[in-house]
């Protein structure tokens, strides 16, 4: 028995509750399971309410396998645990006082249905990755469109919940370049990239003419030797990126730190980075983007000329820089449209292709677009590879038959 499904039980009320008594005898009706308690810590369920012999009682839930699991958490001495009214087990094994007084008890054992048990024990048996993927035929495409729905707001509000901690500034323009760094740092080269951005920030960026901004960011990057100019190294006044914080193994010839510098300078002395283009229309805003990220082809002068950013590696820009911002922006600002908007503009992009959506294809799972394809991935890895499947609308549907 796991008291992860413990909890999923006693979250959608799977228990017979009308045949229940506690194991001293009362009578037993739950009014209200309470709130559950998924990332804090203190008691499992909070600001329950269940009446017992005919008196309410008000508080927390606790729940456990075997009764003495209470001491081996130590909640004995936690003051956390004063307030708890009901504690629910698999198994009694001992009695759990509490101010010298002992905790009602409601012992499952009895009820629990051990083949439902065995159903949800076999989805962790699985030895695919994701893990109800053979059973996916079983569920109706209602369930996983909604869930992919969900997932894709949860992505977006992920990735875009501490940006005014991370950039220090809730400043639209630098969040903005924050992102577009990030974007072009990717999964490898990501913390450099966003360090660069708080050695340099905007407002100091900004403030060279457009020859220089371009010179700034590589020299802050600490990637080049060229002999930069006094100005340039004068304005890099919180000085520069350890060359061996960037990351070359693993990365192909185009991906490779040098470039992506030498490409994000060409965009910084570009962009502006103001954010009225934001109230385009998604088709207008999805051109601008792309307009945008193509002009560096163009930049040259005393540096060798930048390589040009591939179709893929623009839309990839785009779904990790420009559309988490514009979802930020719409929750900051409170402009329901602008989050909306956000989304729609995956939708018209490409899916991804990469090795998690392969998984997904095995089990005949396509994503159709770029909106899909960052549900998927949010699915598998905060769902699948966290095993929590009692908290996916699709685990729950698949243990509700």
């Amino acid at each position: 028995m796991k008291e992860i499904y413990l909890h999923y039980l006693w979250k959608f009320k799977l228990i017979p509750f009308h045949k229940m008594k506690l194991t001293t005898g009362e009578n037993f009706k739950i009014v209200y399971q309470g709130d559950y308690n998924a990332y804090e810590s203190g008691p499992d369920f909070l600001n329950a309410k269940v009446e017992i012999d005919g008196l309410l009682w008000v508080g927390n839930v606790e729940l456990h396998v075997r009764s003495k699991d209470w001491f081996l958490h130590n909640h004995h001495t936690d003051i956390a645990y004063e307030t708890v009214i009901l504690h629910v087990v698999y198994e009694e094994n001992g009695n759990v006082l509490l101010n010298g007084s002992a905790i009602p008890t409601l012992e499952l054992k009895p009820i629990i249905d051990l083949h439902h048990f065995h159903t949800y024990a076999g989805l962790f048996k699985n030895k695919h990755t994701i893990l109800c993927g053979t059973q996916l035929r079983n569920v109706q495409s209602i369930y996983l469109i909604s869930l992919q729905e969900k997932a894709l707001f949860q992505r977006l509000s992920r990735k875009t919940e501490n940006l005014s901690l991370l950039t220090g500034s809730k400043d639209a323009n630098q969040v903005l370049y924050f992102l577009l760094a990030r974007a072009f740092g990717t999964k490898i080269n990501q913390l450099p990239f966003e360090e660069l951005t708080q050695r340099l920030p905007l407002s100091l960026l900004k403030k060279q003419n457009k020859k220089q901004q371009h010179a700034l960011v590589q020299y802050a990057s600490g990637m080049f030797t060229s002999d930069f100019s006094k100005t340039v190294k004068s304005a890099a006044s919180n000085g520069i990126v350890n060359r061996s914080s960037w990351k070359f193994c693993g990365t192909r010839p185009g991906n490779s730190p040098v470039v992506r510098i030498q490409q994000f300078s060409a965009i910084v002395r570009e962009f502006d980075f103001e954010t009225s283009f934001l109230y385009l229309s998604k088709e207008q805003l999805l051109e601008h983007w792309m307009v945008l990220l193509s002009r560096i082809v163009e930049v040259k002068g005393e540096f060798e000329k930048v390589p040009s950013l591939t179709k893929s590696f623009k839309e990839q820009i785009i779904i990790n820089c420009f559309v988490p911002f514009l979802f930020w922006y719409g929750q900051e600002s409170s402009e329901e449209q602008l989050v909306e908007k956000s989304m729609e503009i995956l939708r018209l992009l490409p899916s991804e292709q990469n090795s998690i959506l392969d998984k997904w294809k095995k089990f005949n799972v396509c994503a159709n677009n770029a909106a899909e394809s960052q549900a998927f991935l949010e699915i598998f890895n905060e769902f699948c590879t966290r095993k929590k499947c009692l908290s996916c609308d699709i685990g729950i549907q698949l243990l509700s038959k």
